[in-house]
Formats: structure tokens, C-alpha cells, sequence
């Protein structure tokens, strides 16, 4: 019998407004934590989590191995009161010592991150799901790979999801947090036209496409192929941090099966949530 394991999520983070703004993706998050804390046989021990707001730099991935997770306020032009929200989360030195030994294992380069607090990428998103952060979580970067192409980037982040997917059957929540469609760029000209824009909705569905593909090779293949030959991936995607922890999450699902959860496409940006595994 194989070892039982946790599921595998991704989320859209969306902006720091959700931390306190009420909408669907924020009703959406308090509905998922109330699940992960349901969950048992087994239970979360501890969460790992990787944020598109962290990319190590040289495509070195980088893993906070601190006691405490101070919070980065990684945003500008926001309120004061923003920049006083709190998350007084624990991290988890075992874990994160346990994450460096199956990246080295797995030829990934990898060091120790002490000074970084966790980005918004994490905490905005965690306020919501966890208000009461009684789990210890690390967080992993992403590769820095930028002027790599398309394809090498996605599969390389696939193979860092395959790598820590060991982790799943440690008691540990693995939990990629990105953003489905996120064009910054194209924010004002679509809020001023009132509309959402073309690009957004044929993009989040080749992101469905891809999670509900049944075998973990087409799966992966498509998050690779078909994602690096989209026509639509440049605008859906100016710069490719964003989408990339759907990649990690990807290669940690394996061949498990695949559930839509949310669904929110407002002017350049989609807020899509998938589980992989999730009974």
C-alpha cells in the first residue's frame, strides 16, 4: 500500500487589497482554510509554500530556515494601515534542513535563506485561509531563469514540484501560489475600458486544460509544450514569475487527479485555484 499523502494546491494570490477587501477570492479563501484544517489521515504537519513574488537569484532556489516568518511588504502605494498588518506565522527549520536535502539529492542548487521575510505572495492569501496560523510554514523560492526560454523555465519548475512531491507523504502541505493571468501592464487600460481583457479567458482555460489532462505525462508535457506555444502566453504572462509556482504544482501532482476550485477573471488578471489530489 502507498504512503498516504496531502494534496498539492494552487492559488492565485491576487493583490494585497485581499488581505482586507471583501470579494470572491477572499470568500473563496476562507473556504479553503476551513478545509485544510479539516484535513486528516494524514494531517498538515507543516506547509511549504512558494510564491511567484521569490525567484533566487544565479537560478538558485532559496529556503527559509528561520524560527519566525517576519512579513516582507513587497508593495508600494498602498495605504499605511498595509504596511502594519500583521501575520505572526512560525517557520520550521526541520523542514526547511529537509527541503535542502532533497533539492541537493535531486542536483537542484539550493541555500538556506535567513534575512528574507515572507512576501505578500504568502502572507495576503494566509491571512484569509489560516487567520489563526497555527502551522509552521516554509517558503521556497522560484529560479531566476529570466532570458531562458519559455519551455526550459517550465521544465525546470516542473522538476522542482516532482522533486519535492516527496514531501507530500511527510505530513507536508505543498502550496504554490501564483497568479493564473497576471498582466500589470494592462491593469488601467482594462478597468478604464470596463471590460476584461481578450487574452484572459483563452489562457485561464489552457490552464484548466492542462491540470484536468489525466496522465502525469500529457500533463506535463502540455504545461510545457502547448504553455510555451501559446499565442496568448506573452500577454497573459509579460513576465513569467507568476505562473511558474502553477509549474511546481504540476510536477508535485504527479498523476493525482485535478479539481477546478475558483474562478475569478476581472480586467488583465485571472484568479483560477486547483487541487491536485484532494479527495
Amino acid at each position: 500500500m502507498s504512503p498516504a499523502k496531502l494534496p498539492v494546491y494552487f492559488i492565485s494570490h491576487a493583490g494585497p487589497n485581499q488581505a482586507v477587501d471583501e470579494s470572491a477570492t477572499a470568500d473563496f479563501f476562507a473556504k479553503l482554510g476551513q478545509k485544510w484544517t479539516s484535513l486528516s489521515n494524514p494531517a498538515p504537519t507543516s506547509i511549504l509554500v512558494l510564491s511567484g513574488h521569490w525567484e533566487g537569484e544565479g537560478g538558485v532556489i532559496r529556503v527559509r530556515t528561520s524560527e519566525q516568518n517576519q512579513l516582507y511588504y513587497d508593495f508600494y502605494g498602498f495605504p499605511d494601515h498595509m504596511y502594519k498588518l500583521q501575520y505572526p506565522s512560525r517557520g520550521s527549520p526541520k523542514l526547511a534542513s529537509r527541503v535542502l536535502e532533497v533539492l541537493e539529492k535531486a542536483g537542484i542548487p539550493a541555500e538556506a535563506e535567513t534575512k528574507r521575510g515572507v512576501d505578500h505572495g504568502v502572507w495576503v492569501p494566509f491571512l484569509r485561509i489560516l487567520p489563526k496560523p497555527d502551522i509552521p510554514i516554509v517558503q521556497v523560492s522560484l529560479a531566476d531563469m529570466r532570458g531562458q526560454p519559455a519551455d526550459k523555465v517550465f521544465s525546470y519548475h516542473i522538476k522542482l514540484g516532482q522533486t519535492l512531491a516527496q514531501l507530500r507523504e511527510e505530513n507536508v502541505l505543498i502550496v504554490a501560489s501564483g497568479t493564473a493571468v497576471h498582466n500589470l501592464r494592462d491593469l488601467g487600460t482594462y478597468m478604464r475600458a470596463g471590460k476584461v481583457a481578450p487574452y484572459v479567458a483563452p489562457f485561464d482555460a489552457l490552464l484548466d486544460k492542462v491540470a484536468l489532462t489525466e496522465t502525469k505525462e500529457e500533463r506535463e508535457k502540455a504545461a510545457i509544450e502547448e504553455m510555451a506555444q501559446s499565442k496568448y502566453l506573452w500577454s497573459a504572462h509579460p513576465s513569467l514569475d507568476h505562473l511558474l509556482p502553477f509549474h511546481v504544482a504540476i510536477g508535485a501532482a504527479g498523476g493525482d487527479k485535478a479539481k477546478i476550485l475558483h474562478k475569478n477573471m476581472i480586467v488583465s488578471l485571472s484568479e483560477s485555484a486547483y487541487s491536485f489530489g484532494e479527495n
